[in-house]
């Protein structure tokens, strides 16, 4: 798609606020010019007040004006996907100034400062420069929130989300709302990066090597739309897919359907079927994680427990977070199909044992532009952790860094993945 991406630069890439702010107040020597400049009075309007030379002023700010470094190591990851501008009110030359300070030049692909604009706002030029692009993306500091004007989306450079919501609450229950989960489940299969053939043989191969019935039965929890039980069905499986959005299995449903496959509406902390023997329970694409309360994950392996029959298995699969960088920026494209087009752009934050994620869909369905963003959390569990809170019910069995049944490697491995035999 033809996106174009602008930034601000002030308390964007450098904490101008505070700078102004600190130079006015040795100055001054005055507190009401705080005030002053957080109630926007012009800068030479304060300076006029307070009888100080604008000059001395600016060069007192440039001598206390740092870099936000995690805001320019995010623009330093997008630049590898987009080229990204400099859209900015302050007068070119010293707006080049505050660049230059830093080196920051190269990063931009083009900097436009008040004469470059010729409108009296940035918005009037946004609204303008949108006729030329499917979407302009503006990351400023005046937008707390995600914010869609037609094709113009208004970002914070800060995306991330609030984790203190959930010091006693459930990531599922963000999981439950989410918009792939939910409104943008038909574009699933579009949406996510997968080897599903892959991923499937694994499960295959990992099922004989433990001498299972032959054509047994697998229980799939967060099975979403189906896209590993479809295989295993195929396969010869008898495979129960559940999932607790009603959109993925619908979905599951309709794109997935096989004689040997059956999608249920579920929460998989209260499984509760009349079978209770499966040879084998999936929980795939770091979705147990999910499960951020020990209490939750606790509830999950109870279930898959009284639903298995001794010496049957769980798998259970994510990242590796040991592997992963602390903040990651990427992009991903699928090609038209079924007159589809999706263009995506992930960030991720890790913060110690906690994945945050933003996800910005930009959407053209047979002609309709729509864009989307949304956002999950997820726990990663040490192998420490999953013994202790599964010491009831399961021992650990195997532990693999990939589907190639290669071992885990905590530094080196892509993914942690977790073989439980269930006990007597």
């Amino acid at each position: 798609m033809n996106i174009k991406v602008f930034f601000d630069f002030h308390d964007i890439f450098v904490d101008a606020k505070s700078a102004w702010i600190k130079a006015f107040s040795e100055l001054t020597n005055n507190e009401e010019v705080i005030n002053d400049y957080n109630n926007k009075m012009s800068k030479k309007e304060i300076c006029k007040k307070y009888f100080l030379d604008y000059s001395k002023v600016e060069e007192l700010y440039r001598e206390y004006l740092n870099p936000i470094a995690d805001n320019i190591d995010f623009a330093k990851k997008l630049c590898e996907h987009y080229k990204i501008n400099i859209l900015s009110m302050a007068r070119k030359d010293r707006l080049l100034k505050d660049i230059d300070k830093f080196n920051l030049k190269d990063l931009f692909d083009d900097i436009l400062g008040k004469e470059d604009i010729r409108y009296s706002t940035k918005e009037e030029y946004l609204n303008a420069a949108s006729k030329d692009y499917d979407w302009v993306i503006y990351f400023n500091h005046d937008s707390q929130k995600v914010k869609k004007d037609n094709n113009i989306i208004y970002l914070p450079v800060n995306l991330k989300g609030d984790l203190s919501q959930f010091k006693n609450l459930s990531f599922t229950e963000h999981a439950r709302n989410k918009l792939l989960y939910n409104d943008l489940s038909k574009y699933y299969m579009y949406a996510i990066a997968n080897d599903t053939s892959y991923e499937t043989d694994f499960l295959i191969n990992l099922y004989k090597q433990n001498n299972l019935p032959v054509n047994g039965s697998i229980l799939d929890c967060c099975c979403g739309v189906g896209r590993h039980d479809y295989l295993l069905a195929k396969a010869g499986y008898k495979v129960t897919g559940i999932d607790i959005s009603e959109e993925q299995i619908k979905n599951a449903k309709k794109i997935h359907s096989h004689e040997n496959a059956d999608y249920n509406v579920m929460d998989v902390r209260n499984i509760n079927f009349p079978k209770k023997d499966y040879d084998m329970a999936i929980c795939m694409w770091t979705t147990y994680n999910y499960l951020s309360q020990d209490e939750d994950f606790k509830s999950f392996l109870k279930s898959n427990y009284f639903h298995q029959h001794e010496n049957s298995l769980l798998v259970l699969d994510s990242k590796n977070i040991s592997r992963l960088n602390n903040r990651r920026v990427y992009k991903r494209n699928n090609s038209l199909k079924d007159g589809v087009k999706i263009e995506l752009l992930v960030n991720k934050y890790i913060l110690e044992n906690i994945q945050n994620s933003q996800y910005l869909y930009f959407i053209n369905d047979n002609g309709k532009k729509d864009f989307y963003f949304d956002e999950e959390f997820v726990r990663f569990y040490t192998l420490d952790e999953i013994e202790s809170l599964a010491k009831d019910y399961y021992d650990v069995l195997s532990v693999y860094g990939d589907f190639d049944f290669s071992e885990y490697d905590k530094n080196n491995s892509n993914r942690f993945i977790v073989v439980l035999k269930r006990k007597k």
